[in-house]
């Protein structure tokens, strides 16, 4: 979520925000939310990522949005989560963000799962080339041998899971994200040597703003257990901790670096006036 989400939230929990438009003039919040999920399906249908510049190869999106969720201020906030996959392991992660008020606008943010070089093309035209990879998995120290079963390794991931905590800092504001109870998305992919993986969310509210990503690997005497940390929001200090040390830690990112196309995690323009889909 961008700088100006956050400006939003804090508007909303200020004594002198309005109440809102009056009864006569409240929104039709479901007529809103069907057309914003009709407009990033018809738009998450446009982008076309591919796995690298190189290959070609294009990636295969899920037909669904894997998570959604909405916020609702003096303006209303309609969010879609689409992941992109390769060989069953998720590429690219993107949310499609609908915000309605006196202009309606789109944001789709974009954060790479990939440890090679994806790249997204719309319209004909290559507007997002990352020059890193976007995540480096790498082993839990301590974490146990994946499971011989799906149910089994999926309780193994949400203990580890809950042995983390993820903390934001906004400005001066300090918070601790909730970690979602359900993964967000579950995979597995025989090519790639992952037995099981998993998307798990850290939200504020019910928007994600850090991913966390497991895989269990195939490899002598079982397997381990692989592991990396995600951001989704752009203005805030993130810091993960387990076992009272902290793990993963990064800064805030600069508007002109989330915009920029060459980066892992960028954010697409807002469109205005988007069109509606009939």
């Amino acid at each position: 979520m961008n700088t100006a989400l956050l400006f939003l939230l804090v508007l909303g929990q200020a004594p002198s925000q309005p109440a809102g438009p009056p009864a006569a003039e409240q929104p039709d919040n479901q007529a809103e939310a069907n057309e914003a999920r009709a407009v990033a399906k018809k738009l998450a249908g446009e982008y076309v990522f591919k796995l690298d510049k190189g290959s070609g190869i294009e990636l295969r999106r899920e037909p669904e949005p894997v998570f959604r969720w909405l916020l609702q201020l003096d303006r209303r906030f309609y969010s879609d989560v689409y992941v992109w996959t390769h060989e069953g392991r998720p590429e690219v992660v993107a949310a499609i963000t609908h915000v309605y008020g006196q202009r309606r606008t789109i944001e789709t943010e974009i954060h790479s799962l990939s440890a090679g070089l994806p790249v997204l093309i719309h319209n004909e035209k290559t507007v997002w080339e990352p020059e890193r990879s976007g995540v480096e998995l790498k082993p839990i120290p301590d974490a146990p041998k994946p499971g011989s079963t799906a149910a089994s390794r999926l309780k193994q991931m949400r203990t580890l899971t809950a042995e983390y905590s993820v903390t934001a800092q906004y400005g001066n504001n300090k918070e601790e994200l909730r970690l979602l109870p359900a993964p967000v998305y579950r995979y597995a992919s025989e090519k790639q040597g992952i037995t099981d993986g998993a998307l798990f969310a850290f939200a504020r509210g019910t928007d994600p703003e850090v991913f966390l990503m497991f895989e269990a690997r195939k490899g002598e005497g079982g397997g381990q257990w692989q592991h990396a940390f995600v951001r989704f929001v752009s203005h805030a200090t993130l810091r993960a901790m387990r076992d009272g040390r902290e793990v993963w830690q990064v800064d805030p990112i600069l508007p002109k670096v989330i915009t920029n196309p060459n980066e892992p995690y960028f954010a697409l323009r807002k469109y205005s006036d988007f069109p509606v889909v009939k």
